[in-house]
């Protein structure tokens, strides 16, 4: 699928918000997912994760290169962002703000890395 690009800044952090509290086996499962579907677009650097403010997770996503803002809500939306959010982000990014990509985290949020990609190789953590 083509994207239309934006004059918005480039992007190098994809913001995913899951509804949800994964088996530790899916949260495997969704690194490769994530990792599989960047490939085409970027290079995914580092996946981290931390427990949202309400309901599920948040992880962020570290690619490179940086993307454009519609690519990278589009891969956000590949990747299980919550509808409503994707829905607003698309609007923000219609508008021309270059916050768009917001994620609220409660104060002294921890955000632990589960996937890191270092040269060639590829190091999982938990």
């Amino acid at each position: 699928m083509t994207v239309k690009k934006t004059n918005l800044r480039k992007i190098d952090t994809l913001k995913l918000d899951k509804d949800i509290h994964p088996d530790p086996d899916w949260i495997l499962g969704q690194v490769e997912t994530i990792v599989r579907t960047c490939k085409a677009q970027c290079r995914v650097t580092k996946i981290q994760m931390c427990e949202s403010r309400s309901k599920g997770i948040h992880l962020y996503v570290h690619v490179d290169p940086p993307i454009d803002a519609r690519l990278g809500n589009y891969l956000q939306y590949l990747l299980g962002d919550d509808a409503r959010r994707v829905d607003f982000n698309r609007a923000r990014i219609e508008s021309g703000l270059n916050g768009w990509n917001k994620l609220f985290e409660e104060p002294g949020a921890r955000l632990r890395t589960i996937y890191e990609r270092k040269d060639n190789s590829v190091i999982k953590g938990g």
